[in-house]
């Protein structure tokens, strides 16, 4: 059965400008200074792998859930107040998507009280056959947990399923899960996802400046090459690959 798991902030929803400004507040009570350029690298891995680096030595168990937590309530806290527009092509792949029988699913590093609020903020809910978080796993992206788990939640195969996303991390998690991709927004004319693609094998990934520049042809693709590889690409290790996330 044909699926879409879709990546919430940044590919579905415009959180970009609300994540930061959620991760500047509760980090400047800790005396941390946090650029939209480091913001920027950071976006799609999930908060204790950005607080591990961000925090070093102080990175205790404790310390990593407690600023964590206080960054999406901050989050849930702005939500009201900041506009969360669906990206330019959503709505269309939505409704296309749904009237062609295709699953959809949310796959998200964000918690998924996160998650409910921004679809709900959004009125997209009757979309998706699951919401799933990555929030609690061990690993986030680009580990393919996330992706192989939103795959079993729906009883589909890794090839059944297309991924849309907006970072690095993402796409290369959907490579270690044997998913074909589609790379959306500024990622796509970033030379670090070519750098990405040549260092992690895995299934196509199309880049695409925005989803209203995607086909239909492009999706069938997308699951004929995935459906031609007998099996999927093996996890290598799941180690993020060696690749210079913050390039442009």
């Amino acid at each position: 059965m044909r699926t879409v798991l879709w990546d919430l902030d940044g590919t579905l929803a415009d959180t970009e400008e609300l994540h930061f400004h959620a991760w500047q507040a509760t980090l400047h009570t800790e005396a941390i200074e946090y650029s939209h350029a480091t913001f920027l690298a950071d976006f799609g891995r999930n908060n204790r792998e950005i607080l591990i680096e961000l925090l070093g030595e102080q990175a205790t168990p404790v310390a990593i859930q407690e600023i964590s937590h206080r960054k999406e309530v901050m989050f849930r806290s702005l939500l009201p107040s900041f506009d969360v527009p669906a990206l330019p092509g959503v709505m269309h792949w939505l409704n296309e998507l749904q009237n062609a029988g295709v699953r959809q699913v949310v796959s998200s590093s964000g918690t998924m009280a996160n998650i409910t609020a921004t679809i709900a903020k959004l009125d997209l809910g009757d979309y998706f056959m699951a919401l799933m978080s990555g929030y609690k796993l061990p690993r986030g992206k680009p580990h393919p947990a996330l992706f192989l788990n939103s795959a079993a939640a729906v009883g589909v195969t890794p090839a059944d399923c297309i991924v849309m996303e907006d970072s690095v991390a993402g796409v290369e998690a959907a490579r270690r899960a044997g998913m074909a991709s589609v790379a959306v927004g500024q990622l796509a004319g970033k030379r670090v996802l070519g750098e990405l693609l040549a260092a992690v094998p895995g299934q196509p990934c199309l880049p695409v400046n925005s989803l209203l520049d995607l086909t239909w042809s492009d999706l069938e693709q997308l699951w004929q090459a995935a459906h031609a590889v007998d099996g999927f690409w093996p996890v290598q290790g799941v180690q993020p690959s060696p690749v210079n996330r913050a390039a442009g």
